[in-house]
């Protein structure tokens, strides 16, 4: 029986590569220098022919440049944001790895030539700190009835690290990229996933199915004396300024490029000053004619929970001109689960102490900082 071949990412790459020396790539930087004079020391190469149009390919790979979940095993999810370029409606896509452990890695459209098929992306976060300016080229040239895809990754790998990986990861970026080229090859000639990427969609349900069972669920209950369209400004259009009403977190702002409440929007949450613990949230529901936001963690620094499997549900129901019931469920895993029971009892008080804050912030229009909260939490008893 032949072996089955196994196939690799760029994804899968990072999160080799990430895992084996547990070094993560930075939030904000992008490990991008644009410096030419620096010259990359790590170049893979990969081609392939695709019985297609060129026109074929470049829709599924240029255009719809944040579809890449449609086929890639790499990648359980992605989304676009960002300006349009060229005929593409996003400059930046965001990637959830499918390894285990990894967010989100995002991708920026530096080059978008359609006329002569050409695309020139760089891939940032979610990557060691060692690797810089992780640059992809992918070009589709039509010819002999179908399309010849020629795809090359460069990088600079620096320091110490870097020296005694590189000729690892120019092995494994080779073998990511004929990997992808396959799995291009096999969307656009058969107009579904490579099997590789049903196997892990597949693979990805039942662990959810799986996870879901063991969920550990509160509630927490509050009557607001305001209107039940003031509860929701801070609540649903006031998303991004949760630390306006939640004394627990001194600055959140809007994330990625979003700057607007509405479904798929990203805010990050600062737990603390220097910014070293956070949240990063993703709108997964938003129904602002039933009052009615879910709001999934997908990415953590500093908590053991499990970000995959822990989201809240916020329901604001009008009892009169100038009452509200305000109900938060929380949803949640622990990493370790082993945690999940012990952590239940502050969680609640955590949670109990934002929807008191939740309530003064509405029915005065004060922010409730730490220092607010120690002056008016003798109120709530």
């Amino acid at each position: 029986m032949k072996a089955k071949k196994k196939i690799y990412t760029s994804y899968t790459l990072i999160a080799l590569i990430a895992a084996l020396m547990l070094i993560p790539g930075s939030l904000r930087a992008t490990n991008v220098t644009k410096d030419k004079k620096k010259k990359p020391n790590v170049v893979a190469n990969a081609e392939i022919f695709i019985k297609a149009p060129a026109k074929d390919v470049w829709a599924v790979f240029a255009e719809d440049f944040a579809g890449i979940e449609k086929w890639s095993s790499g990648v359980s999810h992605s989304e676009g944001f960002g300006e349009a370029i060229g005929s593409s409606p996003y400059s930046v896509r965001a990637c959830e790895i499918t390894a285990a452990g990894f967010g989100d890695a995002r991708e920026e459209i530096l080059n978008f030539n359609e006329d002569d098929f050409e695309i020139r992306y760089a891939l940032y976060e979610a990557i060691p700190g060692f690797v810089k300016d992780f640059i992809n080229t992918w070009k589709f040239r039509e010819q002999d009835g179908g399309t010849y895809v020629s795809a090359q990754s460069e990088m600079r790998a620096t320091g110490v690290m870097g020296f005694m990986m590189k000729g690892i990861m120019k092995g494994a970026t080779r073998k990511a990229l004929e990997s992808m080229c396959e799995e291009l090859k096999y969307y656009v000639e058969n107009g579904e996933p490579h099997p590789e990427k049903v196997a892990s969609n597949e693979k990805i349900a039942t662990k959810d199915a799986k996870m879901k069972k063991k969920v550990v669920s509160f509630e927490i209950v509050q009557e607001i004396d305001a209107p039940v369209d003031r509860v929701w400004e801070v609540i649903g259009e006031g998303f991004a300024d949760i630390a306006n009403s939640n004394p627990d977190c001194p600055k959140s702002e809007w994330f990625q490029g979003h700057t607007k409440a509405e479904l798929g929007a990203k805010r990050i949450m600062y737990m603390k000053e220097n910014e070293k613990k956070y949240f990063i949230d993703k709108i997964a529901k938003w129904e602002p004619e039933n009052h009615h936001i879910t709001i999934e963690v997908i990415k953590k620094k500093g908590f053991p929970i499990n970000a995959d499997y822990t989201w809240v549900n916020m329901d604001a129901t009008s009892l009169g001109p100038n009452k509200t019931r305000l109900k938060i469920r929380m949803n949640y895993l622990t990493k370790p689960r082993l945690l999940k029971g012990m952590a239940k009892g502050n969680l609640k008080k955590t949670f109990q102490r934002y929807a008191y804050a939740i309530d003064y912030h509405s029915e005065t229009g004060e922010n409730v900082t730490r220092d607010k909260w120690k002056e008016i939490k003798g109120n709530y008893k």
